[in-house]
């Protein structure tokens, strides 16, 4: 019997030195099943579009090949399309402990908008290493200059479909990337976004961004889990608060839905909330 690493069907995995952040990333890229068909191919993979939606996946490592498996089964029933899965992670080795502990690490430097030097200090000590945050600007300036060109240079990726998927960190860094690159991204499933990351520094943000701004172009698909919500633990009510807001600003061209799942807790909640809103943003 011989033991072999598995990979997930129809995918390729590069790693990209970034000029933005100096940093390197694994980017796996999952192909639709039905991306390289033959014309006379039919069921599941008949009426296959020329061009591609794109899903950009933050956390790469821990929800690429999880994103993956939950369009391909659903594409097959029809009410949603395939697409092509951008996982944005971190290079491993064969070292698994060691690979998850940098890719927890380095995420608290990309996906956060700005410093927060009480966060920076608490993961320090836990860690014993230092851990710094805030490269958020960074991290956006690497997705927008020179991952989506390369992705769409070298695949049928369609420009007016591009998804961002984000949890926690991830959810943080979507609102973040929605109020700088508003053009970025035409849709967006934000997750129970950390938004009492530096000293709530989205909500100032995204006032910022209202005096000057009537429209915002985006669908948003804003989720959180019901036991997210605790004396410590403001996740659902700062969750609810920024979806009211939005809402109430009455930006011309905005769509968002929020949902609130019953039963969940921070870590169960990605599951059902990017099954959810990937229905939702790949619905035809």
């Amino acid at each position: 019997m011989t033991i072999e690493a598995i990979t997930v069907l129809g995918s390729e995995m590069r790693v990209m030195d970034s000029q933005s952040t100096g940093r390197k990333y694994q980017i796996t890229i999952s192909l639709p099943l039905g991306y390289g068909k033959a014309p006379n191919e039919s069921w599941p993979f008949n009426d296959t579009p020329a061009l591609w939606p794109v899903v950009y996946v933050l956390d790469g490592n821990w929800y690429g090949g999880m994103v993956t498996g939950i369009i391909r089964p659903m594409a097959w029933c029809g009410s949603t399309t395939d697409a092509i899965v951008v996982g944005i992670g971190y290079p491993e080795d064969d070292n698994v402990i060691e690979s998850f502990r940098e890719s927890f690490l380095r995420r608290d430097h990309d996906l956060t908008p700005v410093r927060d030097e009480a966060q920076e200090k608490s993961m320090t000590e836990g860690f014993k290493r230092p851990v710094p945050n805030g490269d958020g600007a960074n991290f956006l300036k690497f997705i927008k200059d020179e991952l989506v060109p390369l992705v769409e240079r070298d695949y049928r990726a369609d420009p007016a479909k591009r998804i961002l998927v984000g949890h926690s960190y991830g959810g943080l860094f979507g609102l973040f990337s929605l109020f700088e690159a508003p053009d970025l991204f035409n849709t967006l499933i934000i997750g129970s976004p950390t938004l009492s990351y530096g000293n709530r520094f989205t909500f100032e943000r995204e006032e910022a961004f209202a005096k000057e701004n009537k429209k915002l172009a985006a669908t948003i698909y804003l989720y959180v889990g019901e036991y997210e919500e605790d004396i410590k633990d403001t996740t659902m009510t700062d969750t609810l608060r920024m979806a009211a807001i939005l809402q109430g600003r009455k930006y011309e061209g905005l769509s968002l839905v929020k949902h609130v799942f019953l039963d969940q807790n921070h870590c169960e909640v990605a599951t059902p909330g990017f099954q959810w809103g990937l229905k939702y943003a790949l619905k035809k």
